[in-house]
């Protein structure tokens, strides 16, 4: 598998401000056999129009869905109509830096055992601009975490632990007949729901903390920060959906895989704060310190006003 095909998948959705900027990074990258498929879910923006009437868009094949089924769905479309023996996800408000698909085809190509690569990524506004002084989503999330992510293999444990981010998620095609494909229902935590099944399944899941991607933040971007109690909720379905295949993750992980729902539930607690919502903020902070008490710290350092809001509710 020294030069295979490589199928990058851009689901799209209303996106016709910032997809040429994605098209354009798949264009520039500098691995040279690759096919370009944009699946638009049903925009209502002109985005398919746009791309049609565009010259130098004309190296992508554009799938348009019969009617809006969401992201997941789009993605699962493309993978059907995908003629790549490895397959390539970017979201059409993302881009891929010039030398990911060649450090991707390199990694799989060295290791065999390997069926999903992932990558870090850098983080930009609306406009393009670099976010959070240029610090990657690993080095963001590992600081938040204290969990350090290295280059390499990384077991479903570690997975289960702490999630990789998604621009850039590299696959075999036939790892996809071995686990099943994306899950809507688990959307926007659908993407950890793939990780943790590849790992589950026998497969090997390797990160490169390069960032090569960038990942738009904006509003209405699904899986942001306005979005927390969603997201929370889904990753603690996504976890339980990985106990239920892999119960031997209780046993490995022992307390950790507590203090991994707790923290979700937490999150979860700190964004029905900023919601107002105080009384179910309370519920998950409690869940959160039945099942780890050392999550109690994190209702500490919300200190002042909420603290005491908190205090009164319970």
């Amino acid at each position: 598998m020294s030069t295979p095909l490589v199928t990058v998948i851009v689901p799209t959705y209303n996106c016709r401000r910032w997809i040429g900027e994605c098209l354009d990074s798949v264009k520039g990258q500098t691995y040279p056999h690759v096919e370009t498929l944009v699946v638009d879910d049903g925009s209502t923006d002109g985005t398919v129009e746009w791309l049609r009437s565009e010259p130098r868009y004309g190296f992508a094949r554009v799938h348009v869905q019969p009617k809006n089924a969401g992201a997941s769905e789009a993605r699962n479309a493309g993978i059907r109509a995908a003629r790549g023996q490895l397959i390539v996800f970017i979201d059409s408000d993302d881009v891929l830096e010039p030398e990911h698909l060649e450090t991707a085809v390199g990694v799989l190509g060295q290791h065999s055992e390997v069926g999903l690569f992932c990558c870090d990524s850098k983080m930009m506004g609306p406009g393009g601009e670099t976010l959070y002084s240029g610090r990657t989503w690993h080095e963001i999330q590992g600081e938040i975490k204290r969990y350090p992510v290295r280059s390499g293999l990384r077991s479903l444990d570690e997975i289960f632990l702490f999630s990789n981010c998604f621009p850039g998620f590299t696959l075999r095609r036939e790892v996809f007949d071995a686990v099943g494909y994306f899950d809507q229902s688990l959307f926007p935590l659908d993407d950890y729901d793939l990780a943790l099944r590849v790992a589950g399944g026998g497969h090997g899941v390797y990160y490169c903390h390069r960032p090569l991607a960038r990942r738009r933040e904006h509003v209405g971007q699904q899986s942001g920060s306005a979005n927390t109690v969603k997201v929370c909720r889904q990753t603690i379905r996504t976890l339980q959906l990985a106990l239920a295949r892999n119960p031997e993750l209780r046993r490995t992980l022992g307390r950790a895989a507590r203090r991994r729902f707790a923290e979700v539930r937490v999150e979860m607690a700190i964004g029905r704060l900023h919601g107002g919502d105080i009384a179910g903020a309370a519920g998950n902070f409690l869940r959160a310190a039945a099942s780890d008490p050392g999550q109690l710290v994190k209702v500490a350092r919300l200190g002042g006003r909420r603290l005491q809001r908190f205090a009164a509710s319970v």
